[in-house]
């Protein structure tokens, strides 16, 4: 059976989504992008729990030009989703708050970028006890 992920509150690309505070990681020096519209972002699981997958890879297309999303899963521990979210950035993170279709609830990620295109991400999903971490590439 395939663990849901839900990224875009993507619930992440996948704990950024709305309203969460998120840290400036002092040590990059790297900013976040403006926006995150028309990217692919490829994430790397190294950890999960509840709802979410523990291992597997999956990649986040961000529409270019509204505020939906499609995740494409690994389809061995990654399903696909799709869904809404927003984007704000503070300094080097990246904050997401993504809305899943297929489970209706939120994931607030974190992408704190350590180069202009890569970097780790962390998302929450409160509502359904939930979060996963790992790595994440702009394609």
């Amino acid at each position: 059976m395939l663990k849901i992920v839900s990224i875009f509150c993507f619930a992440s690309l996948i704990s950024a989504c709305g309203g969460g505070s998120s840290s400036n990681d002092a040590s990059s020096n790297v900013d976040a992008p403006d926006s995150m519209a028309g990217e692919s972002i490829r994430h790397v699981i190294q950890a999960g729990s509840g709802l979410y997958a523990t291992t597997g890879i999956f990649v986040a297309a961000i529409s270019a030009t509204d505020n939906t999303y499609v995740a494409t899963g690994d389809n061995v521990n990654v399903g696909d989703s799709a869904g809404t979210y927003t984007y704000s950035r503070n300094g080097s993170v990246g904050d997401v708050t993504y809305v899943d279709s297929i489970i209706s609830t939120g994931a607030e990620c974190e992408y704190n970028f350590s180069t202009v295109n890569s970097g780790s991400f962390s998302c929450t999903a409160a509502e359904i006890n939930s979060s996963q971490n790992g790595t994440f590439t702009l394609l």
